[in-house]
């Protein structure tokens, strides 16, 4: 980014932040929180240089600070302390939000990354979200009200708890709900109990006692999810089933042609349905509760990011800031308009002004509906929205 468009990016950074900072809200007890800034300096954005131990003591402060500074970027703690503006050891913690951080390079491995676009990537991370969003509400028991989400300004997701059953939560328990949501260690027999209901059986044919999953928990997530698993099979082709089977479950193809078996037997599926599991080979019982877990569990290439969510001291970006590195803005939501938000046109902020711009490399984004393309170096003009997205993104400079 060289100066001529850092200083124009920079100056729709501080026209917007002039007309939005009394709409931004701090978050609560914002006075006893660590402030983060990166702004356009002379740095920006060959280096990155964060601006920390910053207090905000007032509302106005706040404000008068994203007005007058415009950062590229704007962080708070999620921790509170007595004296946020101390050296770390000396700040004296108080307490935590709990925060889950979903991004698209935590669900797809850096290898496959390329092979999607911008906007695939935002619809798998958002997926993901909803998946989490379910454990929290069903199997944690928070109220849709006491998640507070939002979008990243870039390719994930924010959720926000702030509860004060989680505020003291050490970095151990806040690993251990990580590793719930994703399924790490996950024990299906511990979900599972002995069916004490009446079973048909003969003299000729008698029959172990089926197993039932108890209808919490991980338990209800395995039996839905192996019902939508086997039902999903069952209607497809035999070769197409056993090719899921083996690339979701990374499975042979033996063990690949029973679990075809059982998903195209109608008197196990009755069994399943009714909610006994039948008592399978233990190699194939494990093969499609790890199977069915892949799917159901929140996915991502390494996890979700566990860091964020165990560290107790970090630093998460401030809804409603405006993201440096592609322009659009971290929308604040609620669990109820997280499903019909689209990022590329909601936290789209910029006007629809033209604006030229040098391309240096091919690059394609799809804004308010509208696909926009830049081939290197050919000047063209597009609107203002489409072309500070280019300029944040280093794919092009101002013409």
């Amino acid at each position: 980014m060289n100066e001529k468009t850092k200083h124009f990016v920079a100056r729709r950074f501080k026209a917007y932040y002039i007309a939005a900072a009394a709409k931004i809200r701090p978050p609560r007890e914002f006075w006893q929180r660590e402030w983060g800034f990166v702004l356009f300096d002379q740095h920006y954005p060959d280096k990155m240089v964060m601006r920390r131990h910053t207090a905000l003591a007032t509302e106005t402060d706040f404000q008068s600070y994203l007005r007058e500074y415009a950062p590229a970027h704007a962080y708070y703690s999620t921790a509170v302390y007595n004296d946020p503006t101390a050296e770390m050891a000396k700040k004296g913690w108080l307490g935590a939000d709990l925060i889950f951080d979903l991004d698209a390079d935590h669900i797809v491995s850096e290898a496959d990354l390329s092979h999607y676009t911008y906007e695939e990537l935002l619809a798998l991370v958002k997926a993901e979200t909803m998946k989490l969003l379910d454990f929290l509400t069903n199997d944690f028991g928070f109220a849709d009200t006491e998640l507070e989400l939002a979008f990243s300004g870039s390719r994930g997701y924010h959720i926000h708890i702030a509860t004060e059953s989680v505020r003291g939560l050490g970095s151990r328990e806040r690993r251990e709900i990580v590793d719930y949501v994703m399924a790490t260690g996950l024990e299906i027999k511990s979900f599972m109990v002995a069916d004490t209901t009446e079973q048909e059986h003969t003299a000729e044919q008698p029959r172990k006692a089926d197993m039932k999953l108890i209808p919490e928990g991980w338990g209800r997530r395995v039996h839905d999810g192996l019902l939508d698993f086997l039902h999903e099979l069952a209607a497809m082709e035999d070769e197409q089933a056993l090719q899921e089977i083996r690339t979701v479950g990374g499975l042979d193809r033996k063990k690949a042609q029973t679990i075809l078996r059982i998903a195209n037997d109608e008197t196990v599926m009755h069994r399943i349905e009714k909610g006994q599991i039948p008592q399978f080979a233990k190699p194939i019982w494990t093969a499609l509760t790890e199977t069915v877990a892949k799917v159901v569990r929140v996915k991502s290439a390494d996890r979700v990011d566990e860091p964020v969510t165990a560290d107790i001291k970090r630093l998460i970006r401030l809804p409603g800031s405006l993201h440096g590195k592609s322009s659009l803005r971290a929308n604040p939501l609620t669990v109820e308009t997280f499903e019909d938000f689209d990022p590329l046109a909601d936290a789209v902020v910029f006007t629809s002004k033209p604006v030229e711009i040098c391309p240096l490399r091919d690059s394609t984004i799809t804004l308010r509906g509208e696909r926009y393309t830049i081939a290197k170096a050919e000047i063209e003009s597009f609107p203002e929205f489409a072309a500070i997205y280019f300029l944040c993104r280093g794919a092009a400079e101002l013409a």
